[in-house]
């Protein structure tokens, strides 16, 4: 196996070998480049990492841009190996974004900063945000008394490659303020009180995703690596609004994830069972955006009428 690491005075010196023997088998480090998953899928090598100071044109899902200030972010593609079983691979954004999650949660918890994150299906990651009111931080989410909400800290997008690999880029806010953030719907890690510098995101993520990756490669650990995905997803249980090609909004209630890795959701205020779900892929929705806090009656960590 190859390793090849370009020099940038944007990461710390030993970045490139730290992750090396953290099992990277190649990594390259930009001070800047067009995009990180383009250049990953343009080697498609098997553990090949690519991480860049600033992405001049970065894309999420259905090709939305996506750019920060050069330095704020995290900028990250990782070529991975997909599952042996072909069925499972629309599961493979849900556990990486479950992966970040967990990276985040790490990097929190050893600091001891309190901080929740979780993830929205299905490639987002969220962390409560009150916006600064001392008030709001105190009252949580849904006591109608915050200006908070859940804001997206994180973002993943997984594109095919050749071989049976897969290129998942990973964006994670670090240190924007209010002002450089694209909506307000989005937040950073310093925003919410994580005080972790990049290189140490960057380090947590790409460690958290070789050992999902190397998980969802082993049959057995796959039950466990759902269960994981299920528990930490917000939309279950959420009022979200599912956005369809379409044009066509649906109001739903986020309700479980299917073994396809599909988001099942019913009609709100249904009983359990009494209503027929809806399975929604990836593919079949534009957005699906949560409902308000205060709107579903939820509060922080789960639903009121769980």
């Amino acid at each position: 196996m190859t390793s090849n690491t370009n020099s940038s005075v944007a990461f710390s010196p030993g970045m490139a070998r730290d992750l090396r023997a953290d099992g990277w088998a190649r990594v390259d480090l930009f001070d800047e480049v067009d995009s990180t998953n383009v250049v990953a899928l343009d080697t498609a090598e098997r553990w090949h990492l690519v991480a860049a100071h600033r992405q001049r044109a970065g894309r999420g899902r259905l090709d939305r841009a996506w750019v920060t200030p050069a330095g704020a972010a995290v900028t990250v593609s990782m070529t991975l190996p997909l599952p042996r079983d072909a069925a499972t691979w629309g599961w493979v954004p849900l556990f990486v974004g479950d992966a970040v999650r967990a990276a985040l949660t790490q990097l929190a918890d050893e600091r001891g900063a309190g901080v929740e994150f979780v993830t929205k299906w299905p490639n987002d990651v969220l962390v409560w945000d009150d916006d600064g009111d001392e008030s709001g931080a105190d009252a949580g989410p849904g006591t109608g008394g915050a200006s908070g909400d859940w804001r997206k800290v994180a973002g993943v997008l997984c594109q095919v490659a050749s071989g049976n690999l897969v290129v998942a880029g990973v964006g994670v806010n670090v240190a924007q303020q209010r002002g450089e953030l694209p909506v307000d719907t989005a937040t950073s890690t310093s925003l919410v009180g994580l005080d972790a510098a990049r290189d140490e995101v960057l380090a947590a993520v790409a460690a958290h995703v070789a050992r999902a990756a190397r998980a969802w490669c082993e049959p057995v650990a796959l039950a466990a690596a759902r269960e994981s995905v299920r528990r930490h997803c917000r939309t279950i249980g959420s009022l979200v609004d599912v956005h369809t090609p379409d044009g066509k909004v649906a109001r739903r209630r986020g309700v479980g994830i299917d073994d396809g890795g599909r988001l099942v959701t019913t009609v709100p205020g249904a009983r359990p069972g009494s209503a027929p779900t809806m399975a929604y892929s990836v593919a079949d929705v534009v957005h699906a955006r949560l409902g308000s806090c205060a709107e579903a009656g939820e509060r922080r960590g789960r639903n009121a009428d769980e």
